[in-house]
């Protein structure tokens, strides 16, 4: 071969891509005329139209107009500030999973002390609710409120006055 010659490699659709991709990543908004793409890179818009039916395909890019794509994907056009943002709000919700995670057992570890408070039939004798205790109950305020001593399998039901009037 003549050294002006190119190679199967210089010419290979990968390779193009990977230009094509750089190319993408240094235009404003991430927005590509399709004709200027193809004479920066020196080849026939064909080949440019390979490149772009895949990625427009994959979703990575998008025809804003014609002989105009927008990049549609992430990563490539990421800033500093992103990535730096990014990385807070994972440790951010890596956090918040612990926490909930901690909350979860607690609120088990609560449950089952309480099932076992309740279960106790020496303790079932002395459990009382005084009307102080009710009345002390900020989300009763401004409320009626009944208590009713029935065993457990006793059901109450309530007619719901609105729909009699």
């Amino acid at each position: 071969r003549s050294p002006g010659e190119k190679t199967r490699y210089d010419t290979s659709l990968g390779l193009l891509t990977k230009k094509f991709t750089l190319l993408l990543s240094e235009s404003p908004d991430g927005v590509l005329d399709l004709n200027r793409a193809a004479e920066l890179l020196e080849v026939q818009k064909r080949r440019i139209y390979d490149i772009t039916n895949v990625l427009e395909g994959i979703q990575l890019i998008r025809k804003k107009s014609k002989n105009h794509i927008q990049w549609m994907g992430t990563g490539i056009f990421e800033d500093a500030a992103v990535a730096a943002r990014q990385q807070v709000l994972r440790g951010e919700l890596a956090e918040l999973g612990r926490a909930e995670r901690a909350l979860d057992q607690v609120l088990q570890e609560c449950s089952l002390q309480l099932r076992r408070l309740t279960d106790d039939g020496a303790n079932q004798r002395l459990a009382y609710v005084t009307y102080q205790d009710l009345r002390a109950i900020s989300s009763f305020q401004e409320q009626t409120v009944i208590a009713v001593k029935a065993p457990p399998e006793t059901r109450l039901e309530v007619p719901d006055l609105s729909e009699v009037c």
